[in-house]
């Protein structure tokens, strides 16, 4: 009776010390605790997409993976890529084009603390991007060739390379007549009219001017002579890098006189 009562109660010591087990709840707070303090959500920025798109890019947490999912939480991944570990650029590549005006899911994924960001981005209709492209493509080549004159002199004037009218400028011969002016820095404009070859008057002198390029080839120029209180104005369209002709406000050729010179349609050229 002794031992069976010895035996006993060794059983019932077994049986207490087995209940202890459940101290493992405490290691399982402490992991707990340890996974909260390094769970720190990535970064992520991505570029509109458009559904024309060919990739998808933008900056994220270096080194963290990027993932592109039709919906949250799918298992497929439409394409992935890991950002750079120096920059954090990064670079997905589609396989297929993606549709307008869905919803993709771009994953920006921490690979050492499995915490992850990700943003919702609504893919652009490329339609409107291209068209635009086309249609100046087009009406750029028809106002080139057709309507747009100022277009096509806009390239000439390119070539032609005018930045100021600096320099002496000879005229045309109309009855007898002829007119030279003078552009300077220095000087002003100075404008002298001729007749069979002879000076006979100076028409502007030491005059302050400014030049207004209403388009590259369509200037208006206005000066102030030496001693005058009222300035006054004249026009000038350029053929070429060397000619203009005298013009009005409208950029129509038009008579003007010149002095006792009678009224003429002049053209000047540099020498």
């Amino acid at each position: 009776m002794k031992k069976f009562m010895v035996a006993l109660t060794g059983l019932v010591t077994l049986a207490t010390v087995g209940a202890t087990v459940p101290a493992a709840p405490v290691t399982a707070n402490a992991a707990t605790k340890t996974t909260k303090s390094t769970y720190v959500s990535p970064s992520l920025k991505v570029n509109a997409i458009y559904s024309n798109a060919k990739k998808i890019t933008g900056t994220a947490t270096k080194g963290a993976k990027i993932e592109v999912k039709s919906t949250k939480n799918a298992k497929k991944n439409i394409a992935s890529a890991t950002a750079s570990s120096k920059t954090g650029k990064y670079t997905v590549k589609l396989s297929k084009s993606l549709k307008a005006n869905s919803n993709v899911y771009v994953y920006a994924t921490n690979t050492k603390t499995k915490a992850y960001f990700y943003r919702i981005i609504r893919v652009q209709a490329a339609t409107t991007k291209a068209t635009t492209k086309k249609t100046t493509t087009k009406s750029t080549t028809k106002k080139t060739t057709t309507k747009k004159t100022t277009t096509s002199s806009t390239k000439k004037v390119t070539s032609y390379g005018i930045k100021t009218p600096t320099g002496t400028w000879k005229s045309n011969t109309a009855n007898k007549y002829s007119q030279v002016w003078v552009f300077s820095q220095k000087t002003g404009l100075n404008q002298y009219l001729y007749k069979n070859g002879k000076k006979v008057k100076t028409l502007v002198s030491y005059a302050k001017y400014s030049v207004d390029a209403k388009t590259p080839t369509f200037w208006k120029i206005t000066y102030t002579p030496k001693g005058a209180k009222k300035s006054s104005t004249l026009y000038m369209r350029f053929t070429s890098a060397k000619k203009f002709k005298v013009v009005n406000s409208k950029n129509q050729v038009v008579k003007t006189k010149a002095g006792v010179a009678p009224a003429a349609n002049w053209t000047f050229s540099k020498n």
